[in-house]
């Protein structure tokens, strides 16, 4: 590399000259600012910087296992120069508090380099800094660094795991493509972009969290991530650019937060398992064939994903259905119909279930507690209540419709004889704010013969005695509480 060779002139000057500084122009296209020549410190070669720290820019050892020294000649290492590790055979490595900055190309292409250790106080990794490292494993970043350049760990193939630390500002676009073994991926919660092609053919990966700061999903950000099946996005979120989930076949759900104004070209072609999309009302403009289509490699023309389905309530998601000529469904219930199949309920402690249909735009039944819930306004009791239903999931809106709460079947009747021609009737007080009771005596089952009717309008009272009955006769109770509305009694079964 051209730095390797600059540090070799350097080397060869120093025999000339001495001590004698080297003209700027040369050490300029180093891309430091170095005031003596390179030097060597057992197994490193290095230049001392002008703040009077330490630069390595090679190594020659044979060891395996590498930690890299804080200090040489008395001097803080500060860096690790471009290429330093090139190709080096090294397999572990551990990286002290005083190295501020890895450069760019420090160990790209160490191929059986397996873990990385930072240990604190480096701020910036260079670009293509573990590029290729195949067999890279393990990687511990620390806290305070705030750049990861791009490419810098493209093709670690090998690579299972990553934690970004909040101090992180910025991941550079290329960063983790192609790590084929990449399954766990915590993000900075301080970066706004997502770069292109950040995480692409990351083939491993199953989710993503998108921080909560993020303002873009660049070009092909997670292209190629075949086993991705959530991703959660951050209300944040502006735009998602072209093929940014393109190939993710795996992915069967996609909550796109409302926020979003713009989705580029083909963002989700080729999510074969993704046969729903709701478009929420911030999305302005949608590119060509970024739902619903699958389009192979070098293919003339694009293929449809059959019984996809496109949900919104704006024009812009319409348009694009439309267009295509997809399904589309106003996700508004008030698009749809709703009707209530029973409009008088029993009592009950627990709540009522009630029994109504809704339907969506395209004429589809929706499921309650899935698409839509259903509430009682206030406290549970008898009387005359309104019942909401709510959009859920996928569909919004509510609307109301007014049902009656009729009193539960009453408990406990029991009936005695104390006294000749007269009987005694006790039952359990009713639940439910109920008006009164009323009850019913009579000679037969179907209550037709002899039949009295006795009006309790006070619902405190849970006794009545009947009298004037016939000596030796069979006679047959019921009672039933009641709830007056208005000038109408609803009585309870």
């Amino acid at each position: 590399m051209k730095k390797k060779i600059m540090a070799g002139l350097l080397s060869a000057a120093m025999v000339l000259c001495g001590a004698e500084a080297l003209p700027s122009n040369v050490l300029s296209g180093l891309g430091v600012d170095v005031t003596v020549q390179a030097a060597s410190y057992g197994d490193y070669e290095y230049n001392t910087l002008k703040d009077g720290t330490v630069e390595i820019t090679e190594y020659h050892g044979s060891s395996k296992d590498i930690k890299i020294p804080e200090k040489i000649a008395g001097k803080s290492v500060s860096q690790i120069g471009e290429g330093a590790f090139y190709s080096s055979n090294i397999k572990t490595l551990v990286i002290p508090k005083s190295v501020k900055t890895v450069d760019q190309y420090a160990f790209n292409n160490a191929l059986y380099l397996s873990s990385v250790n930072f240990l604190g106080g480096t701020t910036s990794i260079g670009r293509y800094a573990f590029y290729g490292c195949k067999n890279l494993k393990s990687v511990k970043l620390n806290s305070g660094l705030e750049i990861i350049d791009t490419y810098v760990f493209y093709g670690c193939s090998s690579l299972k795991k990553i934690e970004i630390p909040d101090s992180v500002k910025m991941i550079g676009g290329y960063c983790f493509s192609f790590c084929e073994a990449l399954e766990s991926v915590k993000l900075s919660e301080n970066i706004k972009t997502i770069e292109d092609d950040t995480f692409s053919w990351c083939t491993s990966l199953k989710s993503i969290v998108i921080p909560s700061k993020v303002k873009t999903i660049g070009w092909q950000a997670f292209s190629s991530c075949v086993s991705m099946e959530r991703v959660i996005m951050p209300n944040s979120l502006k735009e998602i650019k072209e093929d940014g989930f393109n190939r993710c076949r795996a992915l069967k759900t996609v909550s796109i937060p409302n926020s979003v104004t713009k989705i580029g070209n083909g963002a989700f072609e080729n999510c074969t398992s993704l046969f729903e999309v709701v478009v929420p009302n911030s999305v302005e403009e949608i590119g060509s064939y970024v739902f619903g289509y699958i389009h192979a490699t070098g293919a003339a023309s694009h293929e449809k994903i059959k019984n996809f389905t496109l949900y919104g309530s704006k024009l812009t998601a319409e348009n694009y259905a439309k267009f295509y000529a997809f399904k589309y469904v106003d996700v508004r219930l008030s698009k749809g119909s709703m009707s209530l199949n029973k409009s008088i309920y029993a009592y009950n402690k627990n709540g009522i279930k009630a029994d109504v249909t809704v339907k969506n735009s395209a004429g589809d039944k929706l499921e309650v507690d899935k698409d839509f819930e259903v509430t009682l306004d206030g406290k549970i009791k008898c009387g005359k209540m309104i019942l909401t239903i709510k959009g859920m999931g996928k569909y919004t809106e509510s609307f109301t419709k007014d049902i009656i709460i009729k009193p539960a079947k009453v408990k406990g009747v029991k009936v005695k004889s104390p006294k000749i021609k007269s009987i005694k009737i006790t039952w359990k007080k009713a639940n439910g704010d109920v008006t009164g009771y009323e009850i019913q005596v009579a000679r037969n089952k179907k209550f037709t013969k002899s039949c009295k009717t006795i009006d309790i309008k006070k619902a405190k009272i849970s006794k009545k005695t009947s009298k004037k009955l016939k000596s030796k006769k069979k006679y047959f109770v019921r009672v039933r509480a009641y709830k007056t509305i208005g000038n109408t009694k609803y009585y309870g079964d």
